[in-house]
C-alpha cells in the first residue's frame, strides 16, 4: 500500500516536473520570439523611417529645384540661365568640386565654357573638349557616371587626369539634338551609388535648363527676324524706328547731338524694268554689304522702305554726316560698275537732320529728311542735301 502509493506520488512529481520544464522551455522560446520581433520591428522602424526621411528631403529637393526652374524661364539672356542653373546645383549637391556648363559654338566646332563654378582651392585641371562630336554624353544623347574606384571607362577627352576625379556628364538636349552638357566633378572617392541618387535630380535640371535656353534662343531667333529685312540682312523700318527713338532718349539724356540720314537709290524702278526684279535685288543687297563695311559699328542701316534707307549717326553733328554720306555714295556709285551687276552707274540721293536742331522727335527729323532728300531728287539726284541751300 505505501510502495503503491509512493510509485504514484513519484510519478505525478515527474509529469509535474516535465510540465514545469516544459513551461520554462515554452517561455523561454516567447521571450526569444518577443525579442526577435522587437529586433525585426527595431531595424524595419529605423529603415522605414530613414526611407521615409530620405523621401521627405527628395521631394522638398523636387519642390524647391522646378520653382527654381520655372524662374529660368523668365531670364532673357542664355548666360545666365546658365549661372541659375549652377546656382540650383550648388543647392542640390553639397560634395560637389566644380560644376561646368559648356555649350557648343554656333558652328558646332567646339565647346565653350559658359558658365563655371569650383569649390576647392585646388588647381583643377578639367580642359574644355575641342569638339561636341567628341563629347560621349552628346554624342549619345544620354548621361554618364564615372568613379575611378568602379571599373568604368572614363571620357578620355574630360580632363588631363581623369583618375582624379569622379564625375557626372549630363547632356543638354533640345529638339531631340544634344547642344552642350552639365559637367559636375566630385571627389575620387565619392560613393557610386551616392552619384547614381542624384542622377536623377541632375537629369530634371537639364531638362528645364535645355528648355529654357532653348526657348530662349528661339524667342530671340523669330525676334531677329521679326526685325531683319530678308532681303538684305539689314534691320528693318521697325527696328528701325525703334533704334531711332533709343537714340532720340539716350541723346536727350545726355545731352549730345546726333544725325539721320534718308537715303534712296536713284531711277531704281528702272533697274528693275530694265534687267528684271533679281537685278534689283543684286543691287539692294550691293548696298547693304557697302554700309555693314563702310559705315562705323556704332552707325544703324536700316531698310526703310523699298528703295529707301535710314542711316542713324550717333555722336555726329551734320557737318560730319554729310561727309559721311557723300563719302558712301561715291562708293556705291563706285562699287555699281563691278561685274557683278548688270546695271551701270547707279548713284544715291540723300537727305540729312541733326538732333536736335531739325527736330526733338522721330516724327520731326524723319519729316526734315525726307524733305531733304525729295529736295536732291528735285535738284537732279546724285547728292546729299543736309540743309535748304547746298
Amino acid at each position: 500500500m505505501f510502495m503503491h502509493s509512493f510509485t504514484h506520488s513519484f510519478e505525478n512529481y515527474q509529469i509535474l516536473e516535465s510540465f514545469d520544464s516544459l513551461i520554462h522551455s515554452v517561455s523561454e522560446n516567447q521571450k526569444q520570439f518577443h525579442q526577435k520581433v522587437e529586433e525585426i520591428r527595431g531595424n524595419h522602424y529605423t529603415s522605414i523611417k530613414s526611407y521615409y526621411e530620405e523621401s521627405r528631403r527628395l521631394i522638398k529637393m523636387l519642390k524647391e529645384t522646378a520653382f527654381l526652374c520655372s524662374l529660368m524661364f523668365n531670364i532673357d539672356d542664355e548666360k545666365n540661365i546658365c549661372v541659375s542653373t549652377l546656382n540650383i546645383l550648388q543647392k542640390m549637391l553639397q560634395e560637389t568640386i566644380m560644376i561646368r556648363i559648356l555649350c557648343a559654338s554656333s558652328s558646332r566646332t567646339k565647346l565653350d565654357v559658359v558658365a563655371e563654378k569650383k569649390f576647392v582651392d585646388d588647381e583643377i585641371k578639367a580642359g574644355c573638349l575641342k569638339s561636341p562630336l567628341n563629347c560621349i554624353a552628346i554624342r549619345t544623347c544620354r548621361p554618364i557616371v564615372f568613379s575611378p574606384a568602379e571599373s568604368t571607362v572614363p571620357c578620355p577627352e574630360m580632363m588631363d587626369s581623369p583618375e582624379q576625379y569622379a564625375y557626372i556628364c549630363t547632356p543638354l538636349i533640345a529638339e531631340g539634338v544634344a547642344f552642350g552638357c552639365i559637367n559636375i566633378l566630385f571627389a575620387h572617392d565619392t560613393d557610386i551609388n551616392l552619384l547614381k541618387r542624384n542622377l536623377d535630380l541632375i537629369n530634371i535640371l537639364a531638362g528645364y535648363a535645355s528648355l529654357a535656353i532653348y526657348t530662349n534662343r528661339l524667342i530671340k531667333t523669330v525676334k531677329r527676324e521679326a526685325l531683319t529685312d530678308k532681303l538684305t540682312g539689314l534691320p528693318n523700318r521697325r527696328f528701325g524706328m525703334e533704334a531711332l527713338q533709343n537714340e532720340i532718349n539716350r541723346s536727350k539724356r545726355y545731352g549730345h547731338v546726333f544725325s539721320i540720314a534718308m537715303v534712296d537709290i536713284d531711277h531704281f524702278k528702272l533697274v528693275n524694268d530694265s534687267y528684271g526684279h533679281t537685278e534689283g535685288d543684286k543691287v539692294l543687297a550691293m548696298m547693304a554689304d557697302l554700309a555693314r563695311k563702310c559705315l562705323r559699328n556704332v552707325d544703324l542701316v536700316a531698310r526703310f522702305g523699298g528703295e529707301e534707307f535710314l542711316i542713324i549717326l550717333p555722336e555726329t553733328d551734320i557737318k560730319r554726316a554729310y561727309v559721311v554720306i557723300e563719302r558712301f555714295c561715291k562708293m556705291f556709285n563706285e562699287a555699281s560698275f563691278s561685274d557683278v551687276l548688270c546695271a551701270k552707274n547707279l548713284t544715291l540721293s540723300g537727305g540729312i537732320a541733326q538732333f536736335p536742331h531739325d527736330g526733338e522727335d522721330a516724327h520731326s527729323l524723319l519729316k526734315m529728311a525726307d524733305e531733304r532728300l525729295y529736295l536732291a531728287k528735285n535738284s537732279g539726284r546724285n547728292r546729299v542735301i543736309a540743309d535748304k541751300l547746298n
